[in-house]
């Protein structure tokens, strides 16, 4: 029960976050006062569900250190929510609140990914220790906000060249006017960039530390392109301080990375899925 109640809140934060994103690119403002309600009351219903499941897990279902990490990425994820809702203006002025949503529905996700790995233990032996858990949830969190700011750069890069491309062939359209200017966006690429590079170095060195004794094929691709999407990121950085860059090129090398970084994260993610769907222990 508390389970599906976490998952009618993740559903329900990703339908509203999206249907936000489309209310606020693509509608006219005199249109969307009733849909905008409507969001916010979805949203906020959400986090209501999300907020009494959470207590219920926490008072019923919390087995510290075993459940530590699932359970302090649905916290986050709460608490990424309750900073949106309650200082939105704040929150305004320096990121965008879609970024912090999508940050907090990606901690929910893999929250109720290792709830399951607690409730079938045979399909993952994991070391129950204290400083295992927080080691783990540490190398989670911020790994997943780099892969959030790379990702964040990425999408301000694509925009900029689409926005370059037709402004230097004069194929004005009338959705460039709902986009940031060129300059805008290479500094959004740019802060992505760079503090998505420091969140995945961070990661991978806790990474290496947790997944030393992993010699599977797909712990290799998932290192191997890890490391690939930080040497991308590291020579943009480095060119861009030189100077050595067009412009195109810049707006070029954080899709490249960020391609790599998702490489890595979908051989986890399949690596994952071969775990639940491997025979355990006890059926062989």
């Amino acid at each position: 029960m508390l389970i599906a109640g976490t998952w009618t809140a993740l559903l329900l934060y990703i339908i509203t976050g999206i249907a936000g994103i489309y209310v606020s690119a693509f509608e006219e403002a005199s249109n969307t006062r009733i849909v905008k309600r409507t969001l916010v009351a979805g949203m906020r219903t959400a986090w209501c569900i999300h907020t009494l499941t959470l207590i219920g897990l926490l008072w019923y279902k919390a087995i510290w250190p075993a459940t530590f990490v699932s359970d302090i990425l649905n916290i986050l994820a709460w608490a990424s929510m309750v900073v949106v809702q309650a200082l939105h203006e704040r929150v305004l002025s320096l990121v965008n609140p879609y970024i912090i949503r999508l940050f907090a529905i990606l901690l929910l996700g893999l929250s109720l990914v290792f709830s399951q790995w607690q409730v079938m233990p045979d399909l993952m032996v994991v070391d129950q220790t204290w400083f295992f858990q927080v080691l783990l949830g540490t190398h989670i969190i911020i790994l997943l906000a780099g892969y959030v700011m790379l990702g964040v750069a990425c999408v301000a890069s694509i925009i900029f060249l689409y926005q370059e491309h037709h402004l230097k062939t004069k194929l004005l359209t009338s959705i460039m006017v709902r986009f940031p200017a060129l300059g805008t966006l290479d500094r959004i690429s740019w802060q992505g960039s760079l503090w998505g590079f420091l969140a995945l170095s961070i990661g991978i060195m806790l990474g290496i530390i947790i997944n030393k004794g992993d010699q599977t094929l797909l712990a290799d691709i998932r290192l191997i392109s890890s490391i690939s999407a930080w040497f991308v990121f590291a020579v943009l950085l480095l060119l861009r301080q030189m100077r050595a860059l067009r412009s195109k090129w810049i707006a070029i090398w954080p899709i490249a990375g960020f391609t790599l970084a998702l490489v890595s994260l979908f051989s986890e993610l399949l690596r994952i899925c071969l775990l639940y769907t491997s025979p355990s222990p006890r059926d062989s």
